[in-house]
């Protein structure tokens, strides 16, 4: 319900009837009257007093202060009078609306949606307890969050499942009506944060597929029509990156009347529609990446292994696709497995395949990934992550083109073009034993480098403008481009993620924006500290440094990763030597060079 008054009216001030003050006296004893704000930096819940107006607007001065250019300075206030609600337009540029109608002055009843420029809220009678459960994290926090638990569930073993959450589209089911449902449910270690203005995102370490998903359908239960999206470390992705991007993937992947779609597996066959709707066909600029495509064209049409090497993120998969879509064997299976996602203890049965009573559980004959793919490509993504083991069988497919099911003696032949991708040095694996010196020489039969995105910037802007399509059209936006700050911080960024935190970036922009523009408001906390460090000045100067403000991780990355190559390049890519100049054991110097992305082409002499 909305009741108009017209601005600058005069308000009752007639005495409480006693009907109004036993119902103040009972909401302040037993429920609290609340203003929720869902906004960039997470949800908030603002007690409202009795008698009090509280200003919200972009400035520091107002009451409630909201990061968001939508909003004017002094935007609206917002009164608790007689046990009711007030909101009144503060003569802002954007206008306030109350149930979807622009008002000067209005009273807003429990439930009812108010928004502010582009900034959501809503009144709410609630508990204290339930007005804390309603507290979201920012999407910056909680990146660096999910990062942290996927180090660890690496190190130690572990799955996390990561969700993504929003109401059907269509349905008018505001965020505060099944945020408390939710947040009562989780574990008190999972962590929940808000994606956009009508999406969160769940946290969920060492949670299985089947747990993550019932929570999805326990929500579906309670009458709201929500959909969810699934992703899970390490069965769909290898990466937070990479989580983050295929858990987005697979909500936009939902329908009408779906509760629940999850992430495609790693191991994949020929998914040309899943990979056209993921962004993931080549977008080529820069000089660098055509050559890497000219190359792969070159190899396409022969049977030579290709060993594809970059870093994380930089599109080792697009640049496989291509080998396999410009061969003789387009028309066969192309098979992508991620090798570091299979538990050790599957690896064989996963690559080769299984006779029924092979193991626990083998209740039936399965084919691996090279039966499956005969005929056609396998894509070995992370072959550095294979057991000694699982390198050996390997090595007796290149050699021979025959393999045995885990639980058989009988052989079976197959024609398998194999392509393997790494983030890794193997040849420093070869040198410390981790990784089949003869393998290695089987896989690479030639070598593609795809350069990291920090040494192509002239495809950032080209890069991004596909990515806003893509978004555009996955989240029913407009956004139209991005105006020239954002554009600088994001030519300056360092992207250790690559493409795909490029992507993501762009991706997350694009559902926040309040415009038809991106600003710098939409970008990561990471590449918005960039126009912080403009500022920078030595403490030590004697200058002004009251509003000192510097991204210090960015910084420090950059730093260590001058330092580590100017010592790589002196030494000629010795390790050892290069740890002794820096005062490092070689085992951390290693560690310290995965973590930075730094690759042989980057240290070596020639270059």
């Amino acid at each position: 319900m909305v009741k108009k008054i017209n601005k600058g009216g005069t308000k009752k001030t007639a005495e409480l009837s006693d009907e109004a003050l036993a119902r103040i006296r009972t909401r302040a004893k037993n429920d609290q009257v609340s203003l929720l704000v869902f906004s960039l930096d997470g949800a908030r819940v603002v007690p409202l007093s009795e008698g009090q107006i509280l200003v919200i607007g972009r400035s520091a001065s107002a009451d409630v202060t909201v990061r968001d250019n939508s909003l004017s300075n002094q935007h609206a206030s917002i009164e608790l009078s007689n046990g009711e609600v007030w909101v009144e337009d503060l003569q802002s540029t954007n206008g306030t609306r109350v149930a979807g109608e622009k008002i000067d002055r209005a009273k807003a009843e429990a439930g009812t949606e108010i928004a502010f420029g582009a900034v959501t809220a809503s009144i709410h009678l609630l508990t204290p307890a339930q007005g804390r459960q309603l507290g979201l994290e920012s999407h910056d926090r909680f990146q660096a969050e999910l990062e942290m638990e996927v180090g660890r569930a690496r190190l130690f073993g572990r799955a996390v499942a990561l969700l993504m959450i929003r109401a059907e589209k269509g349905k008018r089911h505001s965020l505060a009506d099944w945020l408390p449902g939710l947040k009562q449910r989780l574990r008190p270690f999972d962590r929940m944060a808000l994606y956009s203005q009508n999406t969160v995102e769940i946290l969920l370490p060492e949670a299985s597929i089947d747990q993550a998903s019932e929570l999805c359908s326990k929500n579906r239960k309670d009458g709201h029509a929500l959909v969810c999206g699934l992703g899970s470390f390490p069965k769909h992705a290898s990466s937070a990156g990479e989580l983050l991007e295929v858990t987005r993937t697979a909500l936009e992947q939902t329908s009408a009347g779906e509760a629940l779609y999850c992430a495609q597996l790693l191991v994949s066959s020929d998914r040309e529609p899943e990979f056209a709707s993921r962004g993931l066909e080549p977008v080529i600029r820069s000089a660098a990446i055509k050559a890497v495509y000219k190359t792969a064209k070159k190899v396409a049409s022969s049977a030579i292994p290709v060993l594809i090497q970059g870093e994380t993120g930089t599109g080792k998969e697009i640049v496989a696709r291509v080998i396999h879509t410009q061969g003789k064997r387009q028309k066969k299976p192309f098979i992508c497995i991620n090798c570091g996602s299979i538990p050790v203890q599957l690896v064989e049965s996963t690559l080769f395949g299984h006779e029924k009573g092979a193991f626990t559980g083998a209740d039936h004959r399965s084919p691996g990934v090279f039966e499956s793919a005969n005929g056609g490509t396998v894509l070995l993504d992370e072959v550095g992550e294979l057991p000694p083991p699982a390198q050996a069988s390997l090595l007796r497919v290149l050699e021979t083109k025959r393999f045995t099911r885990v639980g058989s003696s009988k052989e079976i032949e197959v024609d398998v073009r194999i392509l393997a991708a790494t983030h890794r040095d193997l040849e420093a694996m070869c040198r410390s034993g981790e990784f089949r010196e003869d393998l290695f020489y089987r896989l690479n039969g030639m070598t593609i480098d795809v350069p990291p995105l920090r040494e192509r910037t002239d495809e950032i802007e080209a890069l991004s403008e596909h990515f806003i399509q893509q978004a555009n059209k996955a989240n029913d936006c407009s956004v139209r481009g991005i105006d020239d700050e954002a554009r600088q911080l994001l030519l300056r960024y360092h992207w250790p993620g690559n493409v795909r935190e490029l992507r993501n970036a762009i991706e997350r922009a694009v559902v926040i924006s309040n415009g038809r523009v991106i600003s710098v408001d939409d970008l990561p906390e990471p590449v918005r500290g960039l126009a912080k460090t403009e500022h920078y000045q030595d403490p030590e100067s004697g200058a002004d440094d009251q509003d000192f403000e510097v991204n210090l991780r960015a910084e420090t990355q950059r730093l260590e990763t001058r330092l580590v190559l100017k010592a790589l390049k002196k030494t000629g890519g010795d390790r050892a030597k290069a740890a002794k100049i820096l005062g490092l054991p070689v085992r951390s110097l290693s560690h310290k060079m995965q973590v930075l992305g730094i690759k042989r082409p980057a240290y070596d002499k020639s270059d």
